[in-house]
């Protein structure tokens, strides 16, 4: 692990800047702050649309100009959002969930749940408050860098400024560390045993990862919580935060293949079940995926390579 990286000091110079203005300006106003810095991000940054560029007019019909810079502010936005969880008297948001019967459903059968949350822009503190303050305890797994980089630097004085929020709505934080995930994913298990909820981030790193088509192209996505569902026979219900009103729904759906018996399945079959999800998801709120311009980039166009499989690391979610 890097001791420090440039864009550490730059990303803490953003957040010292930022923080008064997630204090101290009105929560209504965030969006036209979030608009101007995402358009100033652009100009001194550039753009990362790279091939998507006419794949997101093809696909979506929009301009991909507008929709990069409407990830750029959104991006900004939850941003403010974090901060003002470390003022006095935190955020005020509505947050409700739809589909909460799927959690009550799995909890019956005895197996525990996991959430397969796809990580939207706003997701992170929304989706485990709103599971908290819904009366469920949640244990989520998580890589030890998780937050803002992956340097030491960041671990002890950067990443906290996120994860410090994220811990008061959990149960517990399952870190993967890197380097022995067993203990970790066993601690995992043992909670879905014991019927609980457990949360795995749907990204595209992992020791395992499998290809399914999406948009016309292909999308990578981690096989861990496949995996754990097949293992331990809980649900694995996919979960997404959007925007409501003044506030976010967290929508959780129902758990992917059914009551298919574990052993009848492979990983590969929960991944082509959720895609059509996620699509229809990311077609509402094209600017909440950071799969269009996210570096590296877990969805790409054109056949997947072989080579491709050996690519990740063993940091299983975020």
């Amino acid at each position: 692990m890097r001791l420090i990286k440039l864009t550490d000091l730059l990303d803490l110079a953003i957040l010292a800047a930022m923080l008064p203005l997630s204090w101290f300006v009105p929560a209504r106003a965030w969006p036209r702050v979030a608009r101007w810095l995402g358009s100033l991000s652009l100009r001194l940054l550039g753009s990362r649309r790279g091939e998507a560029k006419g794949r997101i007019r093809d696909l979506l019909n929009v301009d991909p100009d507008r929709l990069e810079l409407d990830f750029r502010q959104h991006i900004y936005w939850e941003i403010l959002e974090l901060l003002r969880e470390h003022a006095p008297g935190g955020w005020r948001v509505p947050i409700t969930v739809s589909g909460a019967r799927h959690i009550e459903e799995a909890l019956a059968a005895g197996k525990g749940a996991i959430f397969w949350y796809c990580p939207f822009l706003h997701g992170d503190i929304v989706f485990k408050r709103g599971i908290c303050e819904a009366g469920y305890e949640l244990h989520h797994l998580s890589a030890l860098t998780h937050g803002f980089s992956d340097t030491r630097f960041a671990l002890h004085f950067i990443n906290p400024i996120k994860t410090s929020v994220e811990k008061r709505y959990l149960k517990e934080r399952l870190v993967l560390d890197g380097k022995d995930s067993r203990p970790t994913l066993k601690a995992l298990r043992d909670r879905l045993t014991a019927n609980g909820l457990v949360s795995i981030t749907a990204v595209h790193t992992g020791k395992r990862a499998a290809y399914a088509d999406m948009f016309g192209g292909k999308l990578r996505l981690a096989t861990g919580a496949p995996n754990q569902a097949i293992r331990t026979g809980a649900a694995l219900l996919p979960l997404f935060v959007v925007p409501k009103g003044e506030g976010y729904q967290i929508c959780i759906e129902a758990p992917l293949l059914g009551q298919a018996a574990p052993d009848e399945v492979k990983e590969e079959d929960y991944v082509e079940a959720y895609v059509p999800i996620l699509e229809r998801y990311v077609r509402e709120h094209p600017e909440l995926w950071s799969g269009w311009f996210a570096a590296p980039n877990h969805f790409r166009y054109g056949p997947a390579r072989a080579d491709e499989e050996d690519l990740a690391t063993a940091a299983a979610a975020q």
